[in-house]
């Protein structure tokens, strides 16, 4: 059986337009009859033609998504399919929001590798919600005094875990797919990241 279009992009060979035969940058739109086509197994990195990564640039990426977002608008394509091009669009803004993000983009890694959802995996290190507790705490107890250097001290502290928890999902994820143990680490820091994140939206 022939390797469809999605299927020879991963492979490393260039894709081909079915309308015109041209060869095609995006596997979304033809630059040379600007036919449209669906991203139909296709995941975010592949959208934007990037390797899946935590290392990512962002001004790369930001001109990626300059660029596929142009080449699936109404006024671009031939088609004439709005909704295909709205759909497209809306696809296109997801797959930026999430690689944008650092703690997204490294669960998205972890989803494509295999690795456990936070449904599936909730652990939490007892540390983590311990030092949480104690800080939320503190946070209030400074807020309902007026202690404008407390409440400081305590957001820095904060700010302080969140990044050390970052720098460990960082790490975690620039090694994926790697072993089963692995992932379960980053698992278990992507979801501890998000009561650092809670804190610090509650500052």
């Amino acid at each position: 059986m022939a390797p469809t279009e999605t299927e020879r992009q991963r492979q490393g060979a260039p894709a081909k337009c079915a309308a015109c035969a041209g060869p095609m940058d995006s596997p979304l739109f033809c630059d040379h009859c600007r036919s449209l086509y669906p991203a139909d197994g296709l995941n975010h990195f592949e959208l934007f033609g990037l390797a899946p990564t935590y290392d990512i640039d962002p001004a790369l990426l930001r001109q990626k998504y300059l660029q596929v977002s142009r080449g699936v608008h109404p006024d671009y394509h031939s088609t004439g399919d709005s909704s295909l091009s709205l759909h497209l669009s809306a696809q296109l803004n997801e797959a930026h929001r999430v690689l944008a993000d650092p703690v997204l983009r490294a669960e998205y890694l972890l989803e494509l590798v295999g690795g456990k959802s936070a449904k599936e995996d909730k652990s939490v290190p007892p540390e983590v919600l311990s030092t949480a507790l104690l800080l939320r705490e503190e946070i209030q107890e400074a807020r309902t005094a007026g202690d404008a250097a407390a409440l400081e001290s305590r957001g820095a502290q904060a700010r302080a875990v969140y990044e050390r928890t970052l720098a460990t999902i960082a790490e975690l994820a620039r090694q994926m797919p790697g072993d089963e143990r692995s992932r379960a680490r980053l698992r278990t820091a992507l979801n501890s990241i998000k009561y650092h994140q809670k804190l610090l939206t509650e500052l």
